[in-house]
């Protein structure tokens, strides 16, 4: 084969991969990799369960984003299961944490600083 040819195949399969790979990565939505999504918060969150301490959700996520007395993820529709869990908890400080571009992680917490009720979603 031509070596003119070999540069030719060897540029029309990069490009068909990397048009592959944007691909696949748009398709993702909010948790590609184009929108800054990092895979190890997400199971840093994964890993917070209900009933642990609102100190251990801070060590492991670090610092939250805002901090309200409602669920506050930024959208309900689509989210609507963890909107009336939080109205049915005994939550009465949420944090809210960004991960990426548009991936939020709301967690609830009783008086006592117990984790009650937590949802994740975009907008």
């Amino acid at each position: 084969m031509p070596p003119r040819r070999i540069l030719t195949n060897t540029i029309l399969l990069t490009a068909a991969l990397v048009v592959s790979l944007v691909v696949y990565e748009v398709l993702r939505g909010p948790r590609s990799m184009f929108f800054g999504f990092d895979r190890c918060m997400q199971r840093h969150y994964e890993d917070i369960a209900i009933g642990s301490a609102k100190k251990t959700s801070i060590e492991i996520l670090g610092s939250s984003w805002s901090k309200s007395d409602t669920f506050n993820l930024p959208q309900r529709h689509g989210f609507e299961q963890y909107f009336e869990a939080a109205e049915r908890s005994t939550a009465v400080e949420y944090l809210l944490w960004v991960n990426g571009g548009n991936w939020y992680y709301c967690i609830g917490f009783d008086a006592s600083g117990t984790a009650v009720v937590k949802g994740e979603g975009n907008s």
